[in-house]
């Protein structure tokens, strides 16, 4: 078993409060619901510490942005109420990436070609099967880029940033 120090987890939400009386919690989404994978346990961090819960049957999703979800031995709203606004995480590995073509760009984010800066993302251009982010360099030329499951790596919205890994010569040609 791998040390919970050593697994990349990720915040997917926070209790928000109780249903019922029997130790039920109500837990906000950052995430869909879809997009998880779940186990048998989740993280809650508490007094900065990950604390590994397991679940006491599997998890619903509840409302627009909710999961309702039992853990083992927290048998009362009390008990819940203990636990409001603990960040609730999952293992990286457990989150369904969105289809990478269809999520969501943001503008005035740093992109960058594997480690190397390119520019601030703009729009993007919808071209049927073929949608193109626009990327504006520090001397203000435009960079057309696939946005595809291949070369597109990662959007990591706290960072703001937007990785991909790109051909060689993609940019030359643009610029």
């Amino acid at each position: 078993m791998i040390p919970v120090s050593e697994l990349k987890l990720v915040k997917i939400g926070e209790i928000i409060r109780a249903h019922g009386y029997e130790g039920e919690a109500v837990i906000k989404l950052t995430v869909n619901f879809d997009q998880m994978k779940l186990t048998e346990l989740i993280f809650l961090e508490t007094e900065g510490n990950m604390v590994p819960f397991f679940f006491s049957y599997s998890p619903k999703p509840y409302k627009k942005s909710g999961m309702l979800a039992k853990l083992d031995n927290i048998n009362s709203d009390k008990e819940v109420e203990k636990l409001i606004y603990a960040p609730v995480f999952l293992p990286a590995q457990n989150i369904i990436p969105e289809s990478k073509e269809n999520s969501f760009i943001p503008e005035n984010f740093d992109v960058f070609n594997n480690d190397t800066f390119i520019g601030k993302s703009g729009n993007i251009l919808n071209i049927p099967s073929n949608p193109v982010l626009t990327v504006y360099t520090a001397d203000n030329k435009e960079i057309l880029i696939p946005v595809n499951d291949i070369f597109l790596k990662e959007i990591n919205i706290e960072k703001k940033t937007i990785i991909f890994n790109l051909p060689e010569g993609l940019i030359e040609i643009n610029g």
